[in-house]
């Protein structure tokens, strides 16, 4: 029931409507009775692959809750501290006498596009650092994608995501209030920013599904699910690390672009052998160096 939430039930539904639109597209006809028993279908629901997203979305909730929020604060103590901190070492900020909306929307973009690369970033390094893909290959050990899939994340993935938030937001909304004090606002839809909702509104949840939305030559500036999905293959090599840009993956060269008429009717997610392998072999380097 809450807008921020990616499981929100206006997401699922404009999901679950982009999906049947998507599938009568393919099929090039509309089977309302194959399209339920898709949707309700036991063995897609309930496995272990799933089973385990459920588990790691509840225990993430809890560590959340009950150990980073009332030990590091929200965003709010972030932007106090960011804001404080201008104010004590560089002073009055410069006096911009900009309209509201002009400002809410330069906060609204800045936000984003800041917020959307730090994503990329942390994604990026994920795969790149040993020890980080120890922890992120829990969430690619996935072998069912349903919208439950995101939040399939190591504990200490998750910890290091919600300081990135924190860290992003407070940044951000710190120089803002350093800039423009009490006229700082955001444009909002449901008390959530504008682009997060647009992005959580349009199909979002089909990134982590078998259902093929390609946003064709559009790909060319937005991540869509289809390229998710070849992220999470086992044979395309983890391509797109983007969440709604596609602008980083075409400056780092880790773009992969997908089809809307030929959908990939063959992916199989999950790890690949040596993939599922490295840790295993790390700890018994350690081990014997240990020995």
């Amino acid at each position: 029931m809450d807008p921020a939430k990616r499981i929100y039930w206006f997401y699922l539904m404009t999901s679950l409507i982009a999906a049947s639109l998507v599938t009568i597209y393919h099929q090039k006809h509309f089977n309302p009775t194959q399209q339920l028993k898709a949707l309700i279908n036991p063995r897609y629901w309930l496995n272990r692959s799933s089973a385990l997203d459920v588990v790691l979305l509840f225990t993430n909730s809890v560590i959340r809750i009950t150990l980073l929020v009332p030990f590091f604060g929200s965003r709010l103590v972030a932007t106090i501290l960011v804001g404080s901190f201008l104010q004590s070492n560089i002073g009055d900020s410069p006096a911009f006498d900009l309209p509201w909306y002009v400002i809410a929307t330069l906060f609204s973009v800045i936000f984003f596009v800041t917020e959307d690369l730090s994503r990329f970033s942390l994604h990026l390094l994920m795969h790149r650092v040993d020890f980080l893909w120890g922890l992120h290959k829990v969430h690619h050990s996935a072998t069912n994608l349903t919208p439950l899939t995101l939040f399939r994340v190591h504990p200490l993935e998750s910890i290091l995501y919600f300081g990135r938030g924190m860290i992003v937001f407070g940044l951000v909304s710190g120089l803002f209030v350093w800039l423009f004090g009490s006229k700082v606002n955001a444009l909002h839809v449901l008390g959530v920013d504008l682009f997060g909702f647009m992005f959580a509104a349009i199909a979002s949840n089909l990134r982590h599904s078998p259902v093929w939305l390609s946003f064709g030559r559009l790909e060319a500036f937005f991540i869509s699910p289809a390229q998710h999905q070849l992220h999470h293959s086992k044979d395309h090599n983890h391509p797109n690390y983007g969440t709604c840009l596609a602008l980083w993956d075409r400056l780092f060269k880790t773009s992969m672009r997908t089809n809307i008429q030929k959908p990939e009717t063959e992916l199989v997610f999950g790890l690949q052998d040596n993939q599922s392998k490295k840790p295993v072999k790390l700890l018994k380097s350690l081990q014997e160096r240990s020995a």
